[in-house]
């Protein structure tokens, strides 16, 4: 008799913590490249993750929290979505 084999639970906090420093990571590097190169070309990117352009010193930081509250919510619902799926990877014996 075998035991039917399932694939391991991810952690919610983890994922969302992971999803948040993913996010932050990425709205930094999209911002200095912003600073770097042509600011229109990253700036599109920049507005999608925080609805506003980055012009007021108070932007760069707001537009950092809420890209990692995005990044937090995502991360979240991955674990969540993956763990509620985990029975499609049950094997019959």
């Amino acid at each position: 008799m075998t035991v039917p084999r399932t694939a391991p639970r991810l952690g919610v906090l983890h994922c969302a913590a992971t999803g948040a420093l993913v996010a932050g990571v990425l709205f930094a590097l999209l911002a200095a490249a912003s600073a770097i190169a042509d600011p229109r070309a990253s700036e599109g990117a920049l507005v999608f993750l925080t609805q506003q352009a980055l012009r007021a010193p108070a932007h760069p930081v707001r537009g950092l929290g809420v890209a990692m509250l995005g990044g937090l919510a995502l991360g979240a619902l991955i674990a969540l979505c993956y763990n509620a799926l985990r029975i499609l990877s049950r094997r019959s014996g």
